[in-house]
């Protein structure tokens, strides 16, 4: 009776001990959902296997179970996820045992570069000896062998402009588009500026100029950017969760770019003067030596922001914070100076003669609608011409962004035959 009541006690603790084990993380492994993962075989033995097909870089961990809900991390880090003994991501060579252990917090997850074109891999999972491995031949396109996102800012691309960073390698998906995606980043109002580079190096990077979107709210975004080798068309999306971060007011102002003797530096800037935080003011000598072969001048570039970089290198940490013209190198001319013109989020620059002073005022009190008023110092307001003829008119949002049609805040730009520009105000 005795050995009877033993055995069926070994076998009701051999069945508490059999447990699933799955493989979470980004696709096909769920997608970084804590209720959505591939479940692995079970050998019999202890250990587990799966046998998947895959390409680019993929981010994992183990799990011996799922949460019934997505979303529950602290239950699916604190109760089910094995990940790396460091504590910390880890990168994984194919063919080598990996020790793993129950993480209770849930800090790091594995990396696995997989190549560019579609192959087979095999995970074996280890439970009694705590270890894994990887085992199949990366397949590579020897002109992208990989696909890499560098750009800015760091908040989302842990580095700025690192083309060897290969934690923004992208997956190549079935279709062969190589897919990038970050879920719940914290994003101030921003630029998002980058390119997709090749096989970690600057060597072949599209597209030839950086690809930039404008987050125009700050919040917790979904970015989606896709990168196709055939035809080397880059996309990118950014879908915002919840309801957008009320912008933070402008306690500063400085003209960055070529004033004063300055170059252009994220670090340095002319540091305008304001007694409301309404109005910023300065006076400033246009010092660029840029000369236009057309009309024998020499010209100065320059934008603004409200705050300044730490590093002269640094231009990701301000691009949220630049403001500038609605079309890049827009010239102030004599006609233009005294005017309310459109400063809109972003980084085009404005355009004056050099060699003389000029008197500049920016006005944020609306922040949807805020301008800059240019003067030469000594010339007063000047007022636009009255009986010209107006070539064409163009619409652009309040990010500088170009419309059909006027719609919400909108900056209307007339062109005049004589080559002449105003600038107005309109809200519909």
């Amino acid at each position: 009776m005795k050995k009877i009541f033993t055995l069926i006690a070994l076998a009701v603790f051999a069945l508490s001990m059999k447990a699933d084990m799955y493989i979470v993380g980004s696709n096909p492994f769920g997608d970084w959902h804590t209720n959505q993962g591939m479940q692995m075989n079970d050998n019999g033995d202890g250990t587990y296997s799966l046998t998947v097909e895959l390409s680019g870089t993929i981010w994992f961990c183990f799990a011996d179970a799922l949460t019934p809900n997505d979303g529950e991390w602290d239950l699916f880090n604190g109760e089910y996820r094995f990940g790396p003994t460091t504590g910390s991501d880890q990168k994984v060579n194919l063919g080598e045992y990996i020790a793993t252990q129950k993480q209770g917090n849930g800090n790091g997850a594995y990396q696995l570069a997989c190549g560019t074109d579609v192959s087979s891999f095999t995970f074996t999972f280890d439970a009694e000896n705590m270890e894994f491995i990887v085992e199949g031949e990366a397949v590579v396109d020897p002109d992208w062998t990989y696909a890499t996102v560098a750009g800015a800012p760091a908040t989302l691309f842990g580095t700025e402009w690192d083309p060897s960073n290969t934690d923004n390698d992208m997956v190549k998906n079935a279709d062969g588009v190589f897919v990038f995606d970050r879920t719940d980043v914290e994003l101030p109002e921003c630029s998002i500026e980058f390119k997709v580079v090749s096989n970690h190096d600057w060597g072949l990077a599209c597209p030839a100029d950086n690809y930039v979107y404008y987050i125009e709210q700050g919040g917790l975004y979904d970015i989606h950017i896709t990168f196709n080798p055939d035809n080397q068309e880059v996309t990118c999306e950014a879908t915002l969760k919840g309801e957008p971060t009320p912008p933070e007011p402008i306690e500063a102002m400085y003209i960055l770019g070529e004033m004063n003797g300055n170059g252009w530096a994220p670090n340095t800037g002319v540091a305008m003067d304001s007694e409301d935080k309404v109005n910023y003011t300065t006076e400033v000598i246009a010092t660029g030596e840029n000369l236009d072969e057309n009309d024998g001048m020499t010209y100065s570039y320059f934008s603004f922001s409200s705050k300044l970089a730490e590093d002269a290198s640094d231009w990701g940490s301000i691009n949220g914070s630049r403001l500038g013209a609605i079309e890049d190198g827009y010239l102030v001319s004599q006609d233009m100076q005294g005017i309310a013109l459109a400063l809109v989020k972003g980084t085009n620059s404005f355009k004056v003669p050099s060699g003389k002073t000029y008197v500049v005022t920016v006005n944020v009190e609306d922040l949807d609608a805020m301008t800059v008023t240019i003067n030469q110092k000594g010339d007063g307001v000047n007022e636009v011409a009255t009986g010209k003829t107006v070539s064409d008119v163009r619409y652009y949002n309040v990010m500088g962004q170009q419309m059909k049609d006027a719609k919400g805040v909108t900056i209307v730009v007339t062109r005049y035959t004589d080559g002449t520009t105003s600038t107005a105000k309109v809200i519909k």
